[in-house]
């Protein structure tokens, strides 16, 4: 059923490995570069069917706009939402929202995050909350102290007049377990999660285009927005 939704031409769906449908196996493991053996129960089939199947059947999930209060930054708090991306490269978990609040009296910021996973097509919500300690708070910016996380450490900056939140994280140590991971420096933009969502949406259809054997007319069918 999935190489009949794909465009393969596999007869009818009637349970039976006849001719037709082995000819719509060996054409769809050609197109994944795959051993030609016309039977769909190999492992790297099997594998690469399920991974089509979850593209197909999962969709981006919607995610807060960004926001970032500071009309009481000289009270001493102020807030953000929005969905955190590491620039130039794409995050291991895009489907995610923070919320983050600093408190000048506590000298903390604290921040709420919500991720999704996926196992197959199965989604699954993950809340953490972080402490960071507050380093520096003047008329401009906040900077936090690095939050220690297994082998790095992460810190914030928030820019008063730019109303932007940004992070670092970086490599902090090389002992132990942490001789395997490459010192470097990731750095973060607190986004709208709208712009997010567009992007993974984006990324989904040019996804469907590569798999799909299909009509052009039929794809664009597929992959145009949604009507409200």
């Amino acid at each position: 059923m999935l190489l009949g939704r794909l465009g393969y031409d596999v007869g009818p769906f009637d349970g039976v490995l006849d001719n037709r449908t082995r000819a719509g196996v060996r054409r769809y493991q050609k197109d994944r570069n795959l051993p030609e053996t016309g039977d769909p129960f190999t492992f790297d089939t099997v594998q690469a069917v399920r991974l089509d199947d979850q593209l197909l059947n999962s969709s981006p999930i919607s995610l807060q706009p960004k926001r970032v209060f500071v009309d009481q930054w000289t009270r001493g708090f102020v807030s953000a939402d929005g969905t955190w991306t590491v620039t130039g490269e794409d995050m291991t978990s895009p489907e995610q929202t923070s919320n983050i609040t600093c408190d000048r009296a506590q000298a903390v910021c604290r921040e709420a995050t919500a991720r999704i996973s996926r196992t197959g097509t199965t989604r699954l919500l993950a809340v953490d909350v972080y402490t960071y300690e507050i380093e520096r708070w003047n008329d401009e910016e906040i900077v936090t102290k690095p939050l220690q996380f297994g082998c790095t450490g992460t810190t914030h900056r928030w820019v008063r007049s730019s109303k932007s939140l940004t992070g670092v994280r970086s490599t902090t140590s090389n002992e132990g377990s942490c001789r395997a991971f490459e010192r470097r420096e990731a750095h973060l933009v607190l986004e709208d999660g709208n712009q997010v969502v567009e992007k993974l949406a984006s990324q989904q259809r040019d996804a469907w285009r590569q798999i799909m054997k299909v009509s052009p007319a039929a794809l664009r069918r597929l992959t145009a927005p949604q009507a409200e």
